[in-house]
Parts: structure tokens; sequence; C-alpha cells
């Protein structure tokens, strides 16, 4: 007993009518009939009493109609779980990042990949560059989304996410406040909120550079690990710190977010995966995030 002559014999099962059936199946009757009665020869038993006028299922051709369809519906099901996985439309995707890109486009960029990809099941973790990477190299994560900047990129493909510009966060009652762009030499010897320099030593020397290159001392009165809370700081009138353009997205009526007068560094953030093939799901989750550019 195969698929095909299941599918003979359900046409016929359902329609009780071999002309109806044979068309259904896009053949003609002839040879459904030849195949019908081949498929009775096999079994030893008869699955049809037909006369001129009607067709009626025999008690083996009742009970072999409703294992026949609980087999083709498997057959079928796992036809489609066969494609939908090779078309990476199934699986289960493990994702990192660290909080910052939470700020940016990769949440809504998730939501999308989850509407898109339905079948996908995405599994989130939140923690720091160098251990998201540790955990990408080893097997424990898919992808992640990181600032590779100062970060060991061995064993790693990456492909850039996302860039942002920075602008700078003021208390709303500042008298920077109300400025329309800021320059270096402004904020000589202001208390800046900043992240700790260990946390991406690269970036921090940026800031330090172009603060020196404009006359101003970088002066640091705070160090904080998040953006947000670096803005609950920066309204409590604690210092002044640039901040992701994104960041300014909060709707704080309390903080002025003001861009700069001259090229600030830029906020960027890669999209890592382990270097070598990736199954169907991984390949499309990154050309969705990250499309390879040529």
């Amino acid at each position: 007993m195969d698929t095909r002559q299941m599918r003979y014999f359900l046409a016929v099962a359902e329609t009780l009518h071999f002309r109806r059936a044979a068309e259904r199946l896009h053949m003609t009757q002839p040879p459904l009939s030849q195949q019908i009665a081949a498929f009775e020869a096999e079994l030893g038993v008869a699955l049809f009493v037909r006369d001129r006028r009607s067709v009626a299922l025999t008690e083996a051709g009742a009970c072999l109609l409703k294992d026949v369809r609980r087999i083709l519906a498997d057959v079928d099901a796992a036809e489609r779980r066969a494609v939908d996985t090779g078309l990476g439309r199934v699986g289960r995707l493990r994702v990192g990042f660290i909080g910052p890109a939470i700020d940016g486009p990769l949440g809504p960029d998730l939501k999308r990949f989850g509407e898109s990809h339905p079948g996908i099941t995405l599994e989130l973790t939140e923690k720091s560059t160098p251990e998201l990477a540790e955990l990408v190299r080893g097997g424990g994560l898919d992808a992640a989304v990181v600032r590779l900047s100062g970060t060991g990129r061995d064993g790693l493909i990456h492909r850039v996410y996302h860039r942002e510009t920075y602008v700078l966060a003021v208390p709303a009652a500042h008298r920077l406040a109300r400025e329309t762009a800021i320059a270096p030499a402004m904020l000589d010897d202001e208390p800046m909120i900043m992240f700790p320099r260990a946390l991406n030593p690269a970036l921090h020397d940026r800031w330090t550079a172009l603060f020196a290159r404009h006359g101003a001392r970088l002066r640091v009165a705070q160090e904080v690990l998040t953006k947000h809370a670096t803005v609950a700081l920066v309204a409590a009138g604690l210092g002044l710190s640039p901040v992701p353009r994104s960041t300014a997205d909060t709707g704080r009526r309390d903080v002025a977010f003001i861009p700069f007068a001259v090229a600030a560094p830029e906020l960027e953030f890669h999209l890592i995966a382990r270097d070598g093939p990736h199954g169907p799901a991984l390949a499309t989750f990154l050309d969705q995030l990250a499309p390879e550019r040529p």
C-alpha cells in the first residue's frame, strides 16, 4: 500500500462515483477503475460494492477510509513541515542583544520578523557584548546584536545592523537648553554623565578626543550603565550627557535633546553569528535584519 493508491481510494470513497473521482484526480475513469481493482486484489478484500447505478463502501472500505484520511493528513503535514523548515519558515532562533539596542530599531524589527515568520520561535537574551560574542561562538546563541568596538571577532561573521548619531541631553532648565546646536567648546568643564570607559574604551576615547580637539575638558561627574538611567539623572539636574538620537524619542519634557554642531562619534551596532553554514531560519533572520550589501 502506497500513498498513490491511498489517494485513488480516498477520491472514490469520498465521491462514491468513479467518474467524479477521476475528474478530481485529473485522470480518466478506466485507469482509475483498474487501479482500484488492483488495490483490492493486493489487499485481498473488496473495498467497494458497485453496480451500474451506485458505488458504496464495504465494511472493510469504511474501516480503511478512517485510517487513510489520518495517514494522508500526516504525510501532507510532514511534507509541509519539511518544506517550511527548508525555506526558513519554521524553527527556533536564540537571539542575544545588548540593552541599548532596544532603544533603536531592534524592538520593531523583532516584532516585524515575528509577524512575517510566525513559525519561527524567538528566544531573547540580554547580556554584555563580550558575553554575547562568547555565547555565539560556543553555539549558545544563534545571533546577537552588539557593539563590536574593541571586541574580538574571531570565529564570527558580522554585519552593520544600525547606525545613528548622538545628541546632547540637557536638563530643561539648563542655560543650554534653548540652543539649536551644541559645540564641544560650550561644554568645557560642564558636569557630564558618561558610560564607564571599561564598557567601551574606543567610544569613550573618541568623546575625550572630540572635546580636546575643540579646547574643552571632558569632566565626568557620573558614570551610568544604561541610557534610561542617564536620562533620569540629566532630568534631575546632575549633569549633561551625549545619548543616541533614538533616546530622544522617550518624549520627556524635562530634558532637551540638542544636536551637535560638529561631527560627533556615531553609535554602531552589529549583528553577529558564527562563521560557517547557517540554517535556513538563521539565514532568513540575518537577511531581514542586516542584509549583505555588495
